[in-house]
């Protein structure tokens, strides 16, 4: 102890230093003594949805996400909705952890998907550095053509024969066939719709859009397998029957303008355009990969995406 005394004296100076170090090395090592070490998480903690690097998303946002996304509340949605939005957050918390390595600011909500959009235009700018070739532009049209087409126009009408409706009750499918394919001859010789209704038992099944429609529109009343068949039909056809779950249609195509495909030169602002989109959506599905392939992406319990 008498020695503490004299360290301040001129022949110890020399050893300050070393032992004002050690000293500052006891402190921080006591320091370290009382403060809690932060170790990884290897689970998500409760009220967290996922853990994406160590950073969490809050339960909390994600279902009001899920409830904006899909307008639901969100104890109606399906596991698969879910999925997909818990997807895209996690798309866009990597994003915006990029953005933060990159030095952009973090403040609102809407800067984040500012952010995000921006780490999506830095991966897409070497590709779009480069003019496309008209090569290139003729591919793309050739290969989206459905996109530079004109809304087609049909007047079609649906006729049905439902399984057990004419006669007999006890009428099988097979059955209904049989009178469907009479029922379609008939009609292919000239016979009248109200006939084949009034002989065979058949009914219109939708009498409020036997008018000209857009085909979007015929679509959605038509449903998908009787769409396609109507598309196959021009003007003044008739179709073979198609036997559905409701009965045995037959589909009469009063008119019909199919869609008119834009010609290259015409649609060629378009096409440059979408090629453009096209490829920024290509740059920032691998970047997006990259980021996956690099990041610690943990799920709470009963979550997936």
């Amino acid at each position: 102890m008498q020695q503490l005394a004299h360290w301040g004296t001129p022949p110890q100076r020399g050893l300050a230093p070393p032992l004002a170090g050690m000293a500052v090395g006891l402190v921080l090592a006591g320091i370290g003594i009382f403060h809690e070490v932060h170790h990884p998480l290897t689970s998500v903690p409760p009220g967290y949805v996922a853990l994406v690097n160590q950073q969490g998303v809050l339960m909390s946002d994600f279902i009001s996400q899920v409830a904006t996304e899909t307008e639901e509340p969100f104890d109606q949605t399906t596991p698969a909705q879910r999925a997909q939005v818990l997807h895209e957050m996690i798309d866009k918390e990597l994003l915006v952890q990029r953005a933060l390595v990159l030095d952009l600011p973090e403040t609102t909500i809407e800067v984040r998907t500012a952010m995000s959009d921006a780490v999506n235009a830095q991966a897409g700018a070497p590709l779009l550095a480069e003019e496309p070739t008209e090569a290139q532009l003729r591919a793309y049209y050739n290969a989206h053509l459905d996109r530079y087409a004109s809304q087609g126009t049909m007047t079609v009408i649906n006729l049905v024969l439902h399984v057990g409706g004419y006669q007999n009750a006890d009428q099988s499918v097979s059955q209904a066939e049989a009178d469907a394919v009479e029922a379609d001859y008939q009609l292919r010789s000239g016979s009248a719709i109200d006939y084949i209704e009034e002989h065979f038992g058949f009914v219109d099944a939708s009498p409020q859009y036997d008018t000209q429609q857009l085909d979007f529109a015929a679509k959605l009343h038509l449903g998908p397998q009787l769409y396609q068949v109507a598309t196959t039909l021009g003007s003044g056809e008739i179709s073979d029957p198609i036997v559905q779950s409701d009965g045995v249609h037959i589909l009469v195509m009063q008119q019909r303008q199919p869609p008119a495909v834009e010609d290259f030169s015409a649609a060629h602002a378009q096409v440059y355009t979408d090629f453009r989109l096209a490829e920024s959506d290509v740059a920032a599905q691998q970047n997006l990969q990259f980021l996956r392939s690099q990041a610690q992406i943990l799920l709470a319990p009963g979550q997936s995406e």
